[in-house]
């Protein structure tokens, strides 16, 4: 009976165990099959996870876009297997920056390319170099829908949604197939919006159209019906189609030849003499992933061979949605390591037949998600661009303005005698992108910081012996340049009975009333409870204060043994201040036994009033 027991908790063992086998094998084909929503179920009913399966939750995080959990997904990836791809890595980072953990991003980064990032200090490098800056506005934020990819169409934009709820669900994301709309936009809400009319839409992805100046031909993306076989996963290239306005109807649809079933080309964008189409595709050859490449329009439907617009533009990351401008001006968007996180907008000069060295257009326009399919008027000073920043995709209309010497020029002084304080540290604080800036003032205690228009920033003063203080500024954009501020500092010594200078050590400390301990003990008695709880005032009106705590014994007893004795009435007295509420790390214990006298007598020589004054506590001003 035994026996039969035993083999039947062997059996039931690897039934379970076979169970869990089939469902793992499950959740890893959804994910192979980019259903990365159903994957995402499939992997968190698991009870454990293999390293390769612990990856794949973390990308299928990452792909949905849910940054907050792909990073606490790559976390436990990483704690199974740290050896993973160069791709991996750079998801991994991406989606710290996602979330704005610029610090640990910094860090993947610099040894996924064995050089050294710093992200936000790379992007203020940008702000004080593009010549122009944005005002981007969210429209329909209210909206449950996705919507971006706008074009100009007469005097409406044309963008892409998954509002039509009609249409199949899409497994990588669980919403429905998108869909290209017309609409007008009014401040920051869409109106008048519709299906587009004719026969363009379809129940798989159409998206990205762009429309010739006489409004009569449309290119656009539309995702294939047929799968390829791509890394081992079945996927739907994404080709291009032109459609023409005939009869007032939508017709004459037909794919690019350019398009391929064993690769994507998509997200159109026409020159302006609308002699040339440029598109993004992973067709190969390229420098990596997606690359911008352009094809001269020869006839109705007939192109030349695609070009790659070479490495100027294009890198070993994703360059999509290009748009050129009236002024021929490309613009598109990319991954690459510098950026704030997720897709980055870019920008290149047109420089003869073809385009200069692209530049990150800066965290006006930038932010830690996706901001991409960017369309302009140069000549109006403004235009849409595409953004997740909100957690879903939307549309955002902007105005730009030149990019001007902004500067924030100020004087640190003395609160009560009015003089000014050179030396003063002045911290420049960029809550946006977490960036700072630090100078000392000069003799006449003026500072001086280059900034941004329309940006929020914190500056804070700090200097030995003054509490610290601290100013928001709002930099708007306005044809005055400079913005003045004054500081004034409250000097720590206002009162000279609370901090003074120590002529004998030249420390600077509390000076209280003297400590007393009894007579080889180290607890806090009554009074000295009393005088304490004066520096624990002190200390909590001055935050950023910290303290040591240097205990002195009388010159009794042997070196040794003093030496212990200092360290535990210092001790004890730190730990009385804690118990108050001050803040451990504001505190350092010292004994110094009797190496430091006030009288400098042997214990013979010495009175008791002289050893009296050796017998002491000190409270000296770290910071």
């Amino acid at each position: 009976m035994k026996n039969y027991t035993l083999l039947f908790i062997l059996l039931a063992v690897c039934q379970v165990g076979f169970a869990q086998n089939k469902t793992l094998e499950k959740a890893n084909k959804l994910f192979a099959d980019q259903a990365y929503t159903e994957a995402i179920t499939a992997y968190e009913n698991e009870s454990e996870l293999d390293a390769d399966a612990a990856l794949n939750l973390a990308d299928a995080y990452y792909f949905t876009g849910d940054a907050t959990q792909a990073v606490q997904a790559y976390d436990a990836a990483w704690e199974l297997n740290q050896g993973r791809s160069p791709e991996a890595h750079f998801r991994y980072a991406d989606a710290l920056k996602r979330n704005k953990d610029y610090d640990r991003a910094n860090e993947i980064l610099t040894n996924y390319t064995g050089t050294n990032i710093d992200i936000l200090k790379t992007m203020e490098e940008h702000d004080m170099e593009v010549s122009q800056f944005f005002l981007p506005k969210v429209i329909g934020a209210a909206s449950a829908y996705d919507d971006f990819g706008a074009a100009y169409y007469d005097r409406q934009i044309v963008f892409a949604s998954n509002r039509n709820g009609a249409r199949p669900i899409y497994p990588w994301t669980g919403k429905p197939y998108l869909d290209l709309y017309y609409a007008k936009t009014n401040g920051e809400a869409i109106t008048e919006e519709g299906l587009f009319p004719g026969s363009i839409n379809t129940d798989t992805h159409e998206s990205n159209a762009v429309f010739t100046a006489d409004g009569q031909k449309m290119y656009f993306t539309r995702t294939s019906n047929k799968l390829t076989k791509v890394n081992g996963a079945k996927v739907a290239p994404l080709q291009l189609y032109s459609a023409e306005l005939i009869g007032g109807e939508w017709d004459n649809i037909m794919m690019l030849p350019i398009s391929s079933d064993e690769y994507s080309v998509a997200h159109p964008a026409l020159s302006p003499d609308e002699k040339t189409l440029y598109f993004s595709s992973d067709m190969p050859g390229g420098f990596g992933s997606f690359d911008i490449y352009k094809a001269e329009i020869t006839g109705k439907n007939t192109f030349g061979s695609p070009i790659n617009l070479g490495g100027n533009i294009n890198s070993d990351k994703l360059e999509q949605f290009p748009y050129v401008s009236e002024n021929g001006n490309l613009y598109f968007a990319s991954n690459r390591v510098e950026g704030l996180g997720g897709l980055d907008l870019y920008s290149s000069d047109p420089e003869g037949d073809t385009f200069a060295e692209a530049y990150n257009l800066g965290s006006s326009i930038n932010s830690n998600a996706d901001d991409f399919a960017l369309i302009i008027k140069e000549r109006q000073a403004s235009g849409f661009i595409s953004s997740n920043r909100t957690g879903k995709d939307k549309l955002y209309s902007f105005e730009t303005y030149p990019n001007l010497d902004y500067q924030i020029l100020g004087n640190v002084d003395d609160k009560k005698t009015l003089e000014p304080l050179p030396g003063t540290e002045v911290t420049l604080f960029r809550p946006e992108t977490g960036s700072t800036q630090k100078m000392t003032t000069e003799l006449d205690g003026s500072f001086k910081f280059v900034v941004r228009p329309n940006s929020l920033y914190k500056i804070k003063a700090s200097k030995a012996l003054y509490a610290p203080v601290e100013k928001e500024v709002k930099i708007e954009y306005s044809q005055n340049t400079k913005t003045l501020i004054k500081l004034q500092m409250s000097a720590y010594a206002d009162t000279e009975d609370i901090v003074t200078v120590n002529e004998r050590n030249q420390l600077t400390q509390v000076n209280l009333e003297k400590i007393y301990f009894d007579f080889n003990k180290a607890n806090i008695r009554s009074d000295a409870a009393i005088i304490l709880d004066k520096l624990v005032d002190l200390m909590q009106k001055y935050t950023e204060m910290s303290i040591e705590v240097a205990s002195h014994t009388d010159q009794r007893g042997s070196d040794t043994y003093n030496k212990e004795l200092s360290e535990k009435r210092a001790q004890t007295t730190v730990d009385y201040l804690i118990s108050k509420g001050i803040d451990r790390d504001r505190l350092q214990a010292k004994g110094y036994g009797e190496t430091d006298p006030i009288n400098d007598c042997n214990a013979i020589n010495c009175s008791e009033e002289q050893q009296d004054l050796n017998r002491r506590s000190e409270f000296t001003i770290l910071n």
